[in-house]
């Protein structure tokens, strides 16, 4: 019987180990979230530098190198780690399934040309439509799926960093963005973004 319990309390501490080493891993590191001028650009970069920071104790960073090509380029260049785009932008002008009458199957071959061309991955969407591509065709209303954007480098140095973004897959909305871009005009982005966390059970 004190074998079992011996067997039991071994199992227990092994476990507790491959759950600890991973958070133990991206502790005191710092990483960079690159963000646009956008409010959907900043309010889902505190997004995403609260539930790390929260989640791992990361120091996490906010920067604004100006539009998305310049937080791409920032990503490839090693001065930010992670960033949000958008699939039909970073499609435009491919060969493939069209963005916005076919957005999962352009999401897959944007993620693979991204994967092949730069080492990048690309995490889940977060649920939300983001701009329109310039060549999208006249009448649509509707924008194209917005998704974090990290590398695989990142992924090797912050382990778990794609399984906690990934918990933000399908969380925001078109119509639970519209509601955090009205409340965050009447209080700080920050604030905004954390009480949506803690309602969600996310942090």
């Amino acid at each position: 019987m004190k074998g079992k319990k011996y067997l039991i309390l071994i199992a227990g501490l092994i476990f507790f180990h491959l759950l600890a080493t991973p958070l133990l891993a991206c502790k005191g590191r710092v990483l960079v979230v690159a963000v646009g001028d956008s409010i959907d650009q900043v309010i889902m970069g505190q997004m995403l530098s609260i539930l790390i920071n929260e989640r791992t104790g990361t120091t996490v960073e906010i920067a604004q190198p100006g539009d998305i090509e310049a937080s791409h380029e920032a990503v490839l260049q090693g001065k930010a780690n992670i960033y949000i785009n958008y699939v039909g932008m970073a499609g435009a002008g491919t060969e493939g399934p069209n963005a916005l009458d076919e957005p999962q199957k352009a999401y897959i071959l944007v993620s693979r040309s991204y994967m092949e061309k730069y080492g990048m991955v690309w995490l889940k969407p977060f649920g939300f439509q983001g701009p329109l591509p310039q060549a999208a065709p006249s009448g649509k209303v509707d924008g194209t799926l917005a998704v974090p954007v990290t590398t695989k480098d990142v992924i090797k140095k912050f382990p778990i960093l794609d399984r906690l973004i990934n918990k933000l897959a399908g969380q925001v909305d078109n119509k639970t963005l519209e509601e955090l871009r009205e409340k965050s005009e009447n209080q700080d982005v920050e604030i905004t973004v954390r009480e949506f966390l803690t309602s969600h059970k996310l942090i």
